[in-house]
């Protein structure tokens, strides 16, 4: 196993698992929240932002993926499709 600096690349792995595990899961009251608003109009939801972040979530999960990094993978692909539901939301009840 690498060394980097006395941590070993698995626990810097782990690391960012439970950090991935943290900011995506903070995602999930968000989605509740808006779902649950189901029929009212979505017009306080930032379309350019959530777009812009869709984006950006998904080159983060590219990159993991291209540097063999299952922490930025996966987890950017988790919320990804979080993120998207709220642009759905937004696209559908705008």
């Amino acid at each position: 196993m690498m060394q980097m600096k006395g941590v070993t690349m698995k626990r810097i792995e782990l690391m960012g698992m439970v950090s991935g595990i943290c900011t995506t899961s903070a995602f999930i009251p968000q989605v509740y929240t808006v779902w649950s608003m189901r029929p009212i109009p979505a017009t306080s939801i930032s379309l350019p932002m959530y777009v812009l972040f869709n984006l950006g979530v998904l080159g983060w999960a590219f990159y993991g993926m291209k540097i063999h990094a299952p922490s930025i993978a996966i987890m950017n692909s988790i919320t990804s499709v979080l993120a998207l539901s709220i642009l759905v939301y937004k696209c559908i009840y705008g």
